[in-house]
């Protein structure tokens, strides 16, 4: 008796490497002109953020477990709440490959901001830029995220 397995066609849900997100002005449903490449999935240096983030998990366990096995308390390192926003800040901020044009904010800078992701981790670390970086975070967390439209090539 041969069993013959469906088959499941996944390559329309091919993942692409890196997205240009057009950022809208705040507010409003019209194009800012600016627009941020993010690096998804499959991208080096996502994956270099996963596996840090991956060290420092294995990091903390290995001192927590080693002060258990000392018969000792683990002590929790304090962190301010400015450092949670910078730390969290940086990592979505070490998403972004890059972004162009280079934006000027005139309350910020009268020159146009040359990306790094320390320069874009101090931009979106400012309460009046929140909408902006928010438009960030929802492109990335969204189900549809880096999937490569039907009909694309």
């Amino acid at each position: 008796m041969t069993i013959v397995a469906d088959t499941i066609d996944l390559s329309s849900g091919e993942m692409l490497e890196s997205f240009k997100l057009t950022l809208l002005k705040p507010g409003t449903a019209q194009s800012s002109g600016w627009t941020i490449e993010l690096a998804g999935p499959s991208h080096p240096q996502f994956i270099a953020l996963a596996n840090e983030s991956i060290r420092e998990v294995i990091h903390k366990e290995k001192v927590i477990e080693t002060a258990q096995v000392n018969n000792r308390k683990y002590k929790v390192e304090e962190e301010t709440p400015d450092e949670r926003r910078r730390r969290n800040v940086a990592k979505v901020c070490g998403r972004i490959i890059g972004w162009s044009p280079n934006p000027t904010f005139t309350k910020i800078s009268p020159l146009p901001l040359e990306f790094s992701v320390a320069a874009a981790t101090d931009l979106f670390l400012r309460p009046e830029l929140g909408a902006w970086f928010v438009q960030i975070t929802e492109y990335l967390n969204s189900e549809t995220a880096f999937i490569q439209p039907s009909g694309a090539t």
